[in-house]
């Protein structure tokens, strides 16, 4: 079976984030944990900030197929703050580097893929013109990103509270403006 090399760098990068600071894991050390060369490393990834972009990527790639067998919006953003929260450490220690900009920005593009995939999918969609659709997505977007950073690490979050305080703000605002049509 062929190795994915794009997943044994990132599997690397998350490995040597448990017992370092991610801002002091170089592509030296990628290179070195995976027994590869740098110009595998390079012709797989440009640098370190890529090799995050694309392990996000994939985890939220996950995380939406998995959703998609969920019972209904509440079911899938439940089990999308939950898969977040599982990733909390490594959250954390993303959020306290100097790439924490960088991260953010991540974070909100890999969201918005997100609910666009979800709203893509739901039975009922809005029938707004493109330019408010866009203000929508990108307002549910921030909004989740936000708490997902606030409560980043609490281990009082109440996951169910919070999917279904969700699911009304975003999935119950779609409905009513289907019935104002």
């Amino acid at each position: 079976m062929a190795v994915n090399m794009k997943s044994m760098i990132a599997d690397a990068f998350m490995t040597l984030s448990k017992t370092k600071d991610v801002d002091k894991i170089t592509v030296t050390d990628l290179v070195k944990a995976c027994h590869i060369s740098r110009q595998t490393f390079y012709y797989h990834f440009q640098d370190i900030l890529e090799v995050l972009e694309w392990s996000v990527q994939q985890a939220f790639q996950e995380i939406l197929a998995h959703n998609m067998d969920t019972e209904g919006p509440e079911d899938t953003l439940r089990s999308f703050i939950e898969s977040s929260s599982e990733a909390d450490a490594l959250l954390k220690k993303l959020l306290h580097s100097q790439r924490r900009e960088q991260i953010e920005t991540i974070l909100v593009n890999a969201v918005r893929s997100y609910l666009q995939e979800v709203l893509n999918r739901q039975d009922s969609k809005p029938d707004l013109p493109l330019a408010d659709a866009k203000v929508m997505l990108d307002f549910c977007t921030y909004g989740i990103v936000g708490l997902l950073l606030e409560n980043c690490g609490k281990k009082s979050l109440d996951k169910e509270k919070m999917a279904r305080q969700m699911q009304r703000l975003i999935f119950d605002r779609i409905d009513m403006l289907n019935e104002k049509e």
